[in-house]
């Protein structure tokens, strides 16, 4: 006599989440043809909205050697997939001129670095909806990842309060190539300002980036 064992409905397509197959980083790593074969569709690659999605929430939580070569990809990204747009805050005093933004031509790794930062460094999303969505909506139980969603977004970024600032390798490769993120770096700045943070980053290397900024501009403006 055959005996069978079925799952609980509850349970039912768990086990796809934990498929190497459908792991997110699968999508990451090709694209095109790549996909079509592994994935059954050419939908979701590195360029996708929702892959810099997962790997900037990836990477966030813990920056691992995966997170170093994405970051290191210098590939041209022809179409970069920005998280929450430009971020600057033209309203205030903030380090940059009005109408500046992030350069044109930036990297894979560039795109994945910076949707990164903004994924870790964010305080608060005003003026839009945050939206929990499958990373794959064709996969049982794929992860969930953040999408924001609204005409007025207005992000606000700062350092979270016991951050080994120095030795984060988030900062630490921003300030490597501070022109790829001037906008979240000012954006920083002045929710740390407006908090009476600032003093939480003497000595340090943002801090020391921020009072040199400050410095070439009163030079500039003399």
């Amino acid at each position: 006599m055959c005996s069978y064992n079925y799952a609980n409905i509850k349970n039912f397509g768990s086990g796809a989440a934990y498929a190497p197959i459908n792991n997110p980083l699968s999508y990451l790593m090709s694209s095109g043809l790549d996909n079509m074969f592994m994935h059954g569709s050419p939908r979701l690659n590195s360029d996708t909205r929702e892959s810099q999605a997962y790997i900037a929430e990836y990477c966030a939580k813990g920056f691992d050697k995966f997170c170093e070569v994405a970051t290191a990809n210098t590939a041209t990204q022809i179409f970069p997939n920005l998280l929450h747009g430009c971020v600057a805050d033209y309203s205030k005093d903030c380090l940059i001129p009005k109408g500046w933004c992030v350069p044109q031509n930036l990297t894979k790794g560039d795109v994945v670095l910076i949707n990164t930062a903004k994924t870790k460094y964010l305080q608060k999303m005003y003026g839009a909806f945050e939206n929990k969505v499958p990373f794959d909506c064709t996969v049982a139980a794929s992860p969930l990842i953040t999408l924001y969603s609204g005409e007025w977004m207005k992000p606000v970024y700062s350092i979270p309060q016991g951050l080994d600032l120095d030795n984060d390798p988030v900062m630490n490769r921003i300030l490597n190539k501070p022109m790829i993120a001037l906008d979240l770096l000012s954006n920083i700045y002045c929710t740390m300002r407006d908090q009476n943070r600032l003093g939480e980053l003497a000595g340090t290397k943002l801090g020391t980036f921020y009072n040199n900024m400050i410095k070439n501009m009163k030079k500039l403006s003399n």
